[in-house]
């Protein structure tokens, strides 16, 4: 086994702090090392027109497919490995420039879905169905308009609710329900001190078996396993970085021991947590 290398995953903000949209090609040069595993404060909507390499999102390996549109969060841990004739566009946004409340939920609902990171997948229609809108956007960017802030910010709101509708066509799950909705909301705020089911259901006062069912419908898992789910993901980034002794980690993630947070990771994962660390590091030495 590789021994430990300790990893600097930066987090990179938009280069002009005036601009809460950008559009930019895919091949675009970007003012960071976008060659090395690495964090945004922004969102990345990405519209291959070209495929051709693959798309590392917070640990697991998307294929890029041609006629196709990808979507990173804030925080995830991201490679782009982009195969040589690859091509499409890029648009960089905060969470300021989405004013729509029902467009902020359903942003953190296809966050939660289990198929966030995938909008859709070789849709040659729906990719010309939706690229006149990009072009638009593009077109904004470069005018120097009174309104030219609030008109790209319509049109991409315009843009992500017609994507929004095409998911659901696509993806296997359908709208969340309002209480898995706010299960998963309670999981993301207090996974690290709360652990246990009973916590989350004395909150959302709905039977046990009824929220089994609704974790079921939409995860096809148990809610221990969603809390667990959130847990390893916290572990694995926080690993990632190799700035923390995992006795820290331990503790942090509300462990009672690093012995107990090691035999987590070992059930969940089949590796040692310096085997997670090592696999990260062969990661982040990858060339696109």
């Amino acid at each position: 086994m590789k021994s430990k290398e300790n990893i600097d995953i930066p987090t990179h903000s938009l280069e002009s702090a005036q601009e809460q949209i950008v559009l930019r090609s895919i091949d675009h040069k970007n003012h960071y090392d976008f060659t090395k595993v690495h964090r945004h404060s922004y969102f990345e909507l990405m519209f291959f027109e070209k495929g051709g390499g693959t798309n590392l999102i917070d640990f697991n390996a998307h294929e890029v497919k041609s006629n196709s549109c990808y979507l990173i969060y804030p925080g995830q841990i991201h490679l782009l490995n982009r195969a040589p004739g690859s091509f499409g566009s890029v648009i960089q946004f905060t969470l300021d420039a989405i004013e729509s409340p029902k467009l902020q939920l359903l942003l953190q609902e296809k966050a939660w879905s289990g198929f966030a990171a995938v909008v859709f997948e070789e849709r040659e229609a729906q990719m010309k169905e939706v690229m006149p809108l990009v072009e638009l956007i593009g077109k904004t960017a470069s005018d120097s308009g009174k309104y030219r802030q609030q008109t790209k910010q319509h049109l991409l709101q315009a843009l992500l609710f017609a994507l929004f509708s095409m998911s659901n066509e696509t993806s296997p799950s359908d709208a969340l329900d309002h209480r898995f909705y706010q299960f998963l909301q309670l999981v993301d705020l207090n996974f690290k001190t709360e652990q246990t089911v009973a916590f989350y259901l004395d909150r959302l006062t709905i039977p046990e078996k009824k929220l089994a069912a609704l974790a079921q419908r939409f995860r096809g898992i148990s809610p221990l396993q969603i809390i667990h789910q959130r847990i390893l993901l916290e572990a694995k980034r926080m690993l990632a970085t190799g700035n923390q002794p995992h006795k820290e980690i331990a503790y942090e993630l509300g462990f009672d021991s690093p012995a107990s947070f090691s035999a987590f990771i070992k059930k969940k994962t089949g590796l040692t947590a310096s085997e997670i660390q090592a696999q990260v590091a062969e990661i982040h030495i990858q060339k696109p």
